[in-house]
């Protein structure tokens, strides 16, 4: 099993029939993926409190998110990276305006002591 995230970019605000309309069809997607064998662990992010970037030596605080619009990503394992592309290809948020990106994901190396 490899790891993979889908990372739903938003490009629009729903109305509250799209909200809700969406909601029923998420819940059948979910389901159709768990019929799969694939368990999703999703995460919904908050507004971003700040980012920082460097200039020279000088890090520079800055308001808001270099990408507004990253909402959510699930975490979920895949024995193929077709089937994980099916998953993302068939995620009805793509009728509502998101984009769904597709990666694989590793764990951080371990840090190892120094000698």
């Amino acid at each position: 099993m490899k790891h993979y995230a889908l990372l739903f970019h938003t490009s629009r605000t729903l109305t509250a029939d799209e909200q809700k309309q969406r909601g029923v069809e998420i819940a059948a997607w979910v389901e159709q993926v768990m019929n799969m064998g694939i368990t999703l662990d999703p995460r919904s992010l908050g507004e971003t409190a700040v980012t920082f970037s460097s200039k020279g030596d000088e890090v520079i605080p800055g308001n808001g998110s270099s990408d507004p619009t990253l909402s959510t990503i699930v975490f979920f394992d895949s024995p193929t990276r077709e089937q994980a592309v099916h998953i993302a290809g068939i995620h009805p948020g793509l009728h509502y305006g998101v984009t769904v990106e597709v990666r694989e994901w590793t764990s951080p190396r371990p840090i190892t002591a120094k000698p």
